[in-house]
């Protein structure tokens, strides 16, 4: 159930999303509570699911921007998205009647700002608690979620599928930075911190239940390391020299993944105050 209060703040908007009547609402969800901004996200996101359907999907819309004989937006699955935002932010009513019938999400919308949407329950999060994003709703707004509408439930899960982790490390790379044999390495080693005794130990300090670290190689300036924390993940974003990567020959890449990993790890450590980080495991 989709609370009355969440369409009393949806309200604010006047079914149009700026930038101001975003921050207005976080401000407001803020002042509230933490309990009263997971709420707002909990509900955005089933308002948002309610409208994931194939029939809305494959309804035309167009931008309010867009000229009137301007063809429709090619209806990918971001914009999917931002349409069915849009329709939220038009207000309970307009949403009930786009609900029920598909045929009414045809049409124009606030399709480009509606995606600010997104981000005021992480604003106010932060407002309130001073603590990044980490929230999980209770369904999901992506394409194709909505398991009743789109005849996808029973589908059985991979009996292969590995179980959780508390650490996890993803590469990003600027244009022509990336090595496969580097990656190889690294998510080797990745797996092993993961799956260590020792490193398990030593990450239960923190009590937070997952650590996510982002190593992006760039050919610019690298700028320096940033730490998010919120209360299920923290978040390390970690940008190193791509010219190095590109330098190092193969025999050498374990070497360099462990100096990054490690580099990664005590930065973590120093700046929530952790015990010094264990020995990094020895791959074969």
């Amino acid at each position: 159930m989709i609370s009355e209060e969440f369409w009393s703040h949806i309200a604010v908007f006047d079914g149009v999303v700026t930038s101001h009547r975003c921050t207005r609402l976080a401000k407001r969800l803020a002042a509230a509570g933490e309990p009263a901004v997971l709420e707002f996200a909990d509900d955005l996101a089933a308002a948002v699911y309610a409208l994931d359907t194939p029939q809305h999907m494959a309804r035309a819309v167009w931008d309010v921007s867009e000229p009137a004989d301007s063809p429709s937006l090619p209806m990918s699955d971001d914009v999917f998205l931002y349409a069915r935002l849009a329709v939220v932010a038009a207000g309970l009513q307009t949403w009930q009647r786009v609900a029920a019938d598909a045929d009414a999400l045809s049409g124009r919308w606030q399709v480009a700002s509606a995606e600010e949407l997104l981000e005021v329950a992480p604003r106010a999060l932060q407002m309130a608690t001073g603590l990044d994003w980490d929230h999980e709703t209770a369904v999901d707004m992506a394409a194709g979620s909505n398991a009743v509408a789109w005849g996808t439930i029973g589908v059985e899960e991979d009996e292969n599928e590995e179980g959780p982790h508390w650490y996890s490390c993803g590469h990003g790379y600027d244009e022509n930075a990336a090595r496969d044999d580097f990656d190889t390495v690294s998510y080797a080693l990745e797996k092993a911190i993961d799956s260590d005794p020792v490193w398990q130990a030593w990450w239960s300090s923190a009590r937070v239940a997952d650590l996510e670290t982002y190593p992006y190689y760039t050919w610019t300036k690298v700028p320096k390391p940033r730490l998010g924390k919120g209360r299920r993940v923290v978040r390390v974003d970690f940008e190193f020299d791509a010219a190095i990567l590109q330098s190092t020959s193969v025999p050498n890449l374990p070497r360099l993944a462990a100096e990054h990993q490690r580099m990664m790890l005590q930065f973590v450590q120093s700046k929530l105050g952790l015990p010094e980080i264990p020995p990094l495991p020895v791959l074969p």
